[in-house]
């Protein structure tokens, strides 16, 4: 899912995320493989994370390519605990940015900057249901791109006794442009340390190059 909510390792702990993501737009094709996101507890209340893909990329006509991807790194912190409020309410500020320039200049990643500014948050809603929502404002430099509103949710279920169903719809808003991303997908717990992630969607919204026709993800979680 791209919207994020307040949960956290734990102190100590580690969530690593390794995946591939596949997208499609008008003329691209991309694969990020491996997705590695990583994240660790500092404490009960915040999460470090360091997320670096490795990046394939084809442009309609043109031979691939492939790089290093942009690295997105950022720091979440968890102010409001739902055993306290009966929900649990996190900001995550995150800064993305290309790492290499032989990256930008074979067209894997693109010059420039984002740091986004975000709340989360989460409650169980009884029956086995829990949402999630986020909100925030990205701000963009990179070259004439516009800053842009994010805004997501997230509903989840439990559909057996090691799996949860999810769906998602999340929206990104700058002055001249609006996307929306559906989304549906799943976590099956395979065993206490390792979980299957799996979802799949796609944008809609204004006709544009960079309207993702496709996005899907493929990965597995390791705690510890």
């Amino acid at each position: 899912m791209v919207t994020d909510d307040p949960g956290t390792p734990g102190d100590g702990h580690w969530e690593i995320n390794l995946g591939a993501i596949g997208s499609r737009t008008q003329g691209r094709h991309e694969l990020a493989a491996p997705d590695a996101d990583i994240n660790y507890g500092w404490g009960e209340h915040i999460q470090l994370k360091a997320d670096i893909p490795w990046v394939i990329a084809r442009d309609s006509g043109q031979a691939a390519v492939s790089g290093l991807g942009a690295g997105n790194f950022g720091v979440k912190w968890r102010f409001i605990d739902e055993d306290d409020f009966g929900f649990s309410l996190s900001t995550y500020p995150q800064y993305t940015r290309s790492l290499l320039a032989s990256s930008n200049r074979r067209g894997v990643t693109s010059p420039g900057h984002e740091f986004l500014l975000p709340l989360e948050i989460s409650a169980d809603v009884g029956s086995g249901f829990s949402v999630a929502a986020e909100i925030g404002r990205n701000f963009v430099n990179s070259g004439d791109a516009p800053n842009q509103w994010i805004a997501g949710f997230v509903l989840a279920h439990d559909c057996g006794p090691s799996v949860e169903c999810l769906g998602e719809v999340h929206q990104s808003q700058s002055p001249d442009a609006h996307q929306t991303l559906v989304n549906i997908g799943l976590r099956w717990k395979l065993r206490e340390a390792l979980t299957l992630l799996a979802a799949g969607g796609r944008e809609f919204g204004t006709s544009s190059i960079e309207q993702q026709h496709s996005l899907i993800y493929l990965g597995l979680q390791i705690t510890r």
